[in-house]
């Protein structure tokens, strides 16, 4: 049996792609996952919440903290972008990239830290999904997306240090290119995969595996990191 039965954690964008695939390799370990994205899904367990409404999400944490009390993790994976270049990037469109990646990370984190105070798990922990193209500039995809998820890197060693003296700690996960529904926005990134030094596109499984390991026992000395998992596209 395994060391983390009956410990519970939160899952954003559980409903696909990496959210997806980290919610199933969470549960194999024997963790009660609870899924969360914008429509709910009674048959895999997913609750309504969409992380641009403040009350909707402070209604889904009330709701959990009504049924656990408490939880011993927060993967915050939902995430959205298109490509849009500088010159075309409205106000509009700024803020919408930030609403869902960097202020909807924000709300989750605000909304649940009460919930992993509560818990009595040595290995308390939260992680957070930046990306490749923080540290690179997503030449793909343009500087809105870039720079909110080099924001939440920014955010997640903010809280590493803030948190780090109650036992609470914050990693992050930055994804290279992986084969998921979020490519089919992207043209051209698919072809970028012969060029990687592992000469492959990621897998959703692959992230999985790494927020699995930040949020086991083996990582209990590391906070406040990054974890580039990117096949060597991007080295640092």
């Amino acid at each position: 049996m395994s060391s983390t039965d009956s410990r519970v954690c939160v899952v954003t964008g559980a409903a696909g792609g990496i959210g997806l695939a980290t919610a199933n390799a969470l549960r194999t370990e024997g963790w009660t996952v609870i899924g969360l994205d914008r429509q709910a899904n009674t048959a895999t367990g997913i609750l309504a919440c969409d992380i641009t409404d403040p009350a909707a999400v402070d209604a889904v944490s009330a709701q959990i903290r009504e049924q656990h009390r408490q939880i011993d993790a927060l993967v915050n994976a939902a995430g959205a972008g298109t490509p849009v270049s500088f010159d075309d990037a409205t106000d509009a469109i700024w803020q919408q990239v930030y609403d869902v990646n960097l202020f909807g990370t924000v709300r989750v984190c605000r909304a649940f830290l009460p919930l992993l105070r509560a818990s009595a798990c040595e290995y308390r922990s939260i992680v957070n999904f930046t990306s490749q193209a923080a540290k690179t500039g997503g030449l793909l995809i343009g500087a809105p997306y870039s720079t909110a998820k080099a924001a939440v890197l920014c955010l997640t060693m903010s809280l590493a240090g803030e948190l780090g003296p109650e036992g609470i700690r914050v990693n992050a996960v930055a994804p290279g290119i992986i084969e998921t529904q979020f490519l089919d926005n992207v043209p051209g990134i698919r072809d970028r995969g012969a060029g990687i030094p592992l000469r492959r596109i990621g897998r959703a499984d692959e992230v999985a595996q790494v927020v699995n390991f930040l949020l086991s026992p083996a990582a209990s000395y590391l906070t406040g990191e990054t974890v580039d998992v990117n096949g060597g596209i991007y080295m640092d």
